[in-house]
């Protein structure tokens, strides 16, 4: 059981949503007057996930092993179709974005995306709630993205890759600005995987927290218009999530190969 406190304390009717996200999620989320958040759902719900892409993943798998089968689209939709769908979209979204190398980073990026998605939808499922509505969650899948583009800025530029921080943009007599330059660079390399976590846990909260609202009030018809927009909502944030990843990426570890 973990404990934190939400940094989002400081927006207007911050407290309004945590007398509501107590009074609809019971025990699972325990929240004190001092605002301190302690919760576990998000650990429970990525096993859920976990289970649901492994299950899924072998299913499709073994389509995508033959050959034969793979060349001709499914009939019908399905778990093989929507598969192929997904990484349609983020393999264009990655060589459009990335460039020739994308293929290096798609079983990261892939996996993180395919993750994120998953969480986001399962919210949409009455009764579950979605690990990505947690700073935890989020905080660590933007974290493997921190580790893994400066991983590869570094295997890229080598040392280069910290010291065009004193330099961005790469002026012959630039580096006298290299006091100054640094820590502004350095923060703004730091304040990434905060930004991707806080942006998705922000959205995903609003989401969930609006669409149970309105199905508690009346729970036939009036939900579904803003069940669409939570789908919508869900695939937008997924699709921001892997489309800044790539970003990244190909900021730090893509220079050398001529893509800026």
């Amino acid at each position: 059981m973990d404990h934190h406190t939400s940094w989002l304390s400081f927006l207007p009717g911050y407290s309004s949503l945590l007398e509501y996200l107590q009074h609809h999620y019971g025990n699972t989320t325990v929240i004190p007057a001092g605002g301190t958040i302690t919760t576990v759902h998000h650990i429970y719900s990525a096993l859920v996930v976990f289970l649901i892409l492994a299950i899924t993943s072998f299913i499709a798998r073994g389509r995508f092993a033959d050959v034969e089968k793979a060349v001709v689209p499914p009939r019908t939709i399905g778990i093989v179709a929507l598969y192929e769908l997904f990484i349609e979209t983020v393999v264009g979204l990655m060589a459009s974005i990335i460039g020739p190398s994308y293929k290096r980073y798609v079983p990261v990026i892939g996996t993180l995306a395919l993750f994120v998605l998953v969480s986001n939808l399962m919210g949409l499922i009455p009764g579950m709630l979605p690990p990505t509505d947690n700073l935890n969650t989020t905080f660590a899948a933007a974290l493997i993205v921190f580790i893994y583009f400066n991983f590869h800025g570094l295997r890229v530029h080598g040392i280069g890759h910290i010291t065009h921080l004193m330099n961005p943009v790469g002026q012959k007599w630039g580096w006298f600005l290299a006091p100054l330059m640094f820590p502004i660079e350095f923060v703004g390399l730091l304040v990434r995987p905060v930004t991707l976590a806080i942006r998705l846990c922000a959205n995903m909260v609003g989401d969930h927290a609006i669409l149970l609202a309105f199905a508690g009030i009346i729970p036939i018809i009036v939900p579904l218009p803003f069940y669409v927009l939570g789908l919508l909502v869900c695939i937008i944030q997924t699709a921001v999530f892997t489309i800044l990843s790539c970003v990244y990426i190909s900021l730090h570890a893509s220079e050398a190969e001529g893509h800026h």
